[in-house]
C-alpha cells in the first residue's frame, strides 16, 4: 500500500493589519506560525483535519499586532511555543538558537536567525522528509515580503542604520542562500504598515524576489541609504504591541463579554473623559447623523485605524451598523491590545434616537468645493496622513496633522475657521472629522472624494 503525506499550508489573515499567519500541516500534526489572539481559528483547522497542533513559532516580537500564541496554547494545551532566544520572552517552552531544528509530521523545520527588522527576527525553512532533505517552504515573518524587506527603523531610531545593515546581511547571508525554489510565506500583505509597499501576492519565491525586488539587488550601501532615508508610519500602539508580545498577554476569557447597553447606559458611558464610543458605521453614514461623543472607525477601516486612534487605558463601547459585526469589531481591537470593551448599543443607533436624544452631522465636500473654498481662503486643509505621505506632496496651504496624534493635538488647531480634515480617501478624514468634532469643533467639513479626487482633477500640488 502506498501512503500519500500531503503538506498543507492554510493562510489565516487578520484584516486591517494585512497580518498573515499560518498553519501547517502533514503526517497528522501541524504547526502555527504566528497566530493572531483570536485564535479558535487554528483549534478549528486542526478539528477538520484531524490532526494534531504540535508547535507555535513566532517570526519576532511583533509590533503591529498582539500574538495568539498563548491564546492557542490555552485551547490546545500541548502545544508548545517558540520564539528567538535572542531577547528574553516571559513566556514559551522554547528559547530558538540559530539553526536549531524541530519536526513536526513529515516536516523538517530549521530556524534561521535573520536580525534586522528586529534582533529576535527567525525565519522557519522546511523540507518535506518523504521527499528530500531539500527545503521546500520559508516563513519569513518580517524579514522579506514579497516586492518588499522588512523595517529597520521600529527597534529605535538612534540604531536605523545597524539594523539595516544587520538585515542586509542576514537577507544575503541567511536568507538567499537557501535556493531560488523556495517558496516564501511573509508575515504581512499589502496594506501593511511594516512595509513600504508590499506587493499584493502572498507568496514568491526566493528566485523571483532576486530578480526583482528591487532591495535585494542594491549593494550594502545603497541599502543601508536607501534604508535610513525610509520614512514609514509610526504609532504609539507598536510600543504596546511589542511589550505584550515579550512578557505575554492576559488571556481574552479573563475579561467580561461585552454587554448589551440601552441609550442611558450609552449615554453614561460617553461622558466619560477615558470612555470612547465607536461607530463602526460607513463613513457616510455616519457624517449624516452620529451620536455626539462618539468617533467613526468603519469596519472597512477599524482594523488599522484603532491602534491609531485609540488608547489601552480607555475603554469602549460599540454603535453597530448591524448586530452580527461585533464579533469582527471585538477581534479588530483585542488584535492591537484594546481589551476593555464594555459593550454594543442594542439596535445601534435607531435605540438612541428613539429614546429622543439627540443626534449630529458633519458636512461633506466635493473636491470642486474644496477648490473653491481653498482658493478663497474659506477654509483651511487638515491633512491628516502621516508626515512621510504629506511631505511627499499635498495641497497648498495644508496643515499636516496626522490622524495617530490627532487627539493629542487638535487643541493647537485654529477652531475659528473651517476645517477640511482630508485623507486620500475620505475614511481617514472622517475618523479625524469626528474626533475633532469630540474636542470641541464644530465648522467641519470633509471632502469625502480625499486627496485622491484633488490629484484626479489635476488641482495644484506642492511638497
Amino acid at each position: 500500500m502506498i501512503v500519500i503525506c500531503l503538506m498543507r499550508i492554510t493562510t489565516v489573515r487578520s484584516e486591517g493589519l494585512a497580518a498573515l499567519s499560518y498553519f501547517v500541516s502533514s503526517d497528522g500534526e501541524a504547526v502555527v506560525i504566528d497566530p493572531r489572539r483570536d485564535a479558535s481559528i487554528y483549534a478549528e483547522l486542526a478539528l477538520r483535519e484531524g490532526v494534531d497542533i504540535r508547535y507555535v513559532f513566532e517570526t519576532h516580537r511583533n509590533e503591529d499586532y498582539v500574538i495568539g500564541s498563548l491564546e492557542l496554547q490555552s485551547l490546545v494545551p500541548d502545544v508548545e511555543i517558540g520564539h528567538s532566544n535572542a531577547i528574553s520572552f516571559k513566556f514559551g517552552e522554547h528559547a530558538i538558537a540559530d539553526g536549531e531544528t524541530f519536526n513536526a509530521g513529515k516536516m523538517h523545520i530549521t530556524c534561521l536567525n535573520t536580525p534586522g527588522h528586529t534582533d529576535d527576527s527567525i525565519c522557519y525553512v522546511v523540507s518535506d522528509k518523504s521527499s528530500g532533505p531539500d527545503p521546500i517552504i520559508a516563513f519569513t515573518g518580517d524579514t522579506l515580503f514579497v516586492n518588499e524587506v522588512g523595517r529597520t527603523d521600529l527597534v529605535d531610531i538612534n540604531k536605523h542604520e545597524e539594523m539595516s545593515r544587520k538585515l542586509f546581511r542576514s537577507l544575503h547571508e541567511k536568507l538567499l542562500p537557501i535556493g531560488d525554489g523556495v517558496i516564501i510565506h511573509p508575515g504581512h500583505g499589502a496594506g501593511s504598515v511594516c512595509g513600504g509597499a508590499i506587493g499584493d501576492r502572498e507568496f514568491s519565491t526566493i528566485g523571483f524576489e532576486r530578480s526583482n525586488n528591487m532591495w535585494l539587488k542594491m549593494d550594502e550601501e545603497e541599502f543601508v541609504s536607501a534604508k535610513t532615508a525610509q520614512r514609514l508610519t509610526r504609532t504609539s500602539y507598536f510600543k504596546r504591541c511589542e511589550k505584550l508580545n515579550t512578557i505575554g498577554p492576559l488571556l481574552l476569557n479573563t475579561r467580561s463579554p461585552p454587554q448589551e447597553l440601552d441609550a442611558v447606559s450609552l449615554a453614561n458611558n460617553i461622558e466619560d473623559d477615558n470612555h470612547r464610543g465607536i461607530d463602526t458605521r460607513q463613513a457616510k453614514e455616519f457624517l449624516m447623523q452620529f451620536i455626539p461623543r462618539t468617533i467613526n472607525l468603519s469596519l472597512t477601516n477599524m482594523g488599522l485605524l484603532a491602534g491609531w486612534t485609540l488608547k489601552a487605558e480607555q475603554t469602549f463601547s460599540l454603535i453597530l451598523g448591524n448586530r452580527k459585526d461585533l464579533g469582527q469589531a471585538w477581534s479588530y481591537l483585542v488584535r492591537v491590545g484594546l481589551d476593555d470593551i464594555v459593550g454594543f448599543l442594542k439596535n445601534g443607533i435607531d435605540t438612541w434616537i428613539q429614546s429622543g436624544r439627540p443626534v449630529e452631522s458633519i458636512r461633506t465636500l466635493s473636491t470642486e468645493e474644496l477648490k473653491k473654498r481653498v482658493d478663497t481662503n474659506s477654509i483651511r486643509v487638515v491633512d491628516v496622513r502621516e508626515p512621510h505621505e504629506f511631505s511627499q506632496n499635498h495641497i497648498p496651504g495644508a496643515i499636516s496633522s496626522p490622524l495617530t496624534l490627532l487627539d493629542e493635538t487638535a487643541t493647537s488647531i485654529d477652531g475659528n475657521v473651517s476645517i477640511a480634515p482630508l485623507c486620500p480617501s475620505g475614511f481617514r478624514g472622517t475618523a479625524a472629522a469626528s474626533i475633532l468634532h469630540r474636542n470641541g469643533f464644530t465648522d467641519i467639513a470633509v471632502p469625502i472624494e480625499g486627496y485622491k479626487g484633488w490629484v484626479s482633477k489635476g488641482y495644484p500640488t506642492e511638497v
